[in-house]
């Protein structure tokens, strides 16, 4: 088993956002899965981009905004769920006063490679 607290992540920068890398594929025993957490500040996104392997469930953890997928807008919020197929054209936008936190679960990621800016 491991444990850990979200309030105990180190957090990196990575383009608009912070993120932690909870879980490599090789902790889940999946070559090509990760599960990390991003939190986009007020105001904060993401591009829209597509990958062309990997698959994304987004579990939208606290605050509000927008998802923008395949040239349509979508409100999250709070408890939110959405899987994200690969080549779907998506970007984040955080439109809340608060932080916008994301959990992500990826599968057939290649790391650094399979990110495509639209």
């Amino acid at each position: 088993m491991r444990r850990t607290a979200l309030n105990k992540l180190v957090w990196k920068n990575r383009f608009t956002y912070v993120k932690n890398v909870v879980y490599e594929a090789d902790t889940l025993g999946q070559r090509g899965a990760r599960f990390q957490i991003v939190r986009f500040r007020p105001g904060a996104r993401i591009a829209p981009h597509y990958h062309r392997k990997a698959y994304e469930i987004f579990y939208i953890h606290s605050g509000s905004g927008k998802l923008l997928m395949n040239g349509k807008s979508y409100r999250l919020k709070a408890n939110d769920i959405i899987l994200c197929q690969p080549k779907d054209r998506h970007g984040f936008v955080n439109t809340g006063r608060k932080d916008l936190t994301i959990l992500v679960f990826k599968t057939n990621e290649i790391p650094d490679r399979d990110i495509h800016w639209q």
